[in-house]
């Protein structure tokens, strides 16, 4: 092999060495402005969600599942009504049957043991406005089909500025128009892990919270809450699953008497 040859080839091999970063390096740049755009949609959407007048109903049934030495299950069936008018928010619940049989309770609270919750609607609101977008850091961790829809999975952690206790999680986000199909919850940022955690290392064990919400249902640009699930559960040395309590919550029958999403100024 000549010596022009063997210039040759190592100038071909030092070009490729120098010029193969830029292409990750792009591709990156790519991300982070899809990612970006994504966000941007995703804060007009919770704007949107978070000034919307609302008023509709619908069926929530609860399924919970606690131990007391055993396992018990109660399944709880309520007439849901949901208000939203000049930022006021009103929930209300009658009761009207517990575990198949008729009741009729007016105003009545969410009667479930081991777990409690509120304004599900606006969970997105929390991960993906505006506001919240200053505290919490993003990256694009994959994407999926949810709902029979082409979703983008995004997951929101912790930013530096964030100082207070926040919940977070991963997110599947509609790339289109920004709204949210589902969130799952990080177990370590839930309100109960300090003590779920606490319980699992005196009994030797590792804390297993699960917790999702769906939103498989829209009307006029906004999604609305078809079902969601919490687990509570501990992990034994020997890779056991013990489960403490669950809930199943899934809302169906939804009737609209006002959805407005237009943002006055």
């Amino acid at each position: 092999m000549t010596k022009s040859v063997l210039r040759g080839k190592l100038l071909v091999l030092l070009m490729a060495i120098c010029i193969s970063p830029v292409l990750p390096k792009s591709q990156e740049q790519a991300d982070q402005a899809r990612l970006a755009a994504i966000l941007e949609k995703s804060a007009g959407y919770c704007q949107r969600l978070d000034r919307a007048a609302l008023d509709f109903v619908c069926f929530e049934e609860v399924t919970e599942t606690s131990r007391h030495y055993t396992l018990h299950t109660d399944i709880y069936l309520y007439d849901y009504q949901f208000v939203r008018k000049d930022k006021e928010t009103k929930e209300r619940r009658n009761l009207i049957s517990v575990n198949g049989q008729k009741t009729n309770v007016k105003d009545s609270s969410l009667n479930t043991v081991m777990f409690q919750y509120k304004n599900v609607l606006f969970g997105p609101v929390g991960l993906l406005s505006k506001s919240w977008q200053t505290y919490l850091s993003y990256k694009v961790i994959g994407e999926d089909t949810i709902q029979n829809q082409p979703a983008v999975v995004i997951e929101a952690t912790p930013g530096p500025l964030l100082v207070e206790p926040h919940c977070t999680g991963k997110i599947w986000v509609k790339e289109d128009d920004g709204s949210v199909l589902k969130i799952v919850w990080d177990q370590k940022t839930l309100g109960n892990f300090q003590s779920v955690a606490e319980w699992a290392e005196v009994h030797d064990a590792e804390p297993q919270i699960t917790a999702y919400s769906e939103y498989g249902l829209e009307k006029n640009g906004l999604r609305f809450p078809s079902r969601s699930f919490s687990e509570q559960a501990y992990v034994t040395k020997d890779r056991g699953k013990y489960i403490n309590a669950q809930i199943f919550t899934f809302y169906k029958s939804y009737k609209f008497f006002t959805v407005e999403t237009e943002i006055k100024y």
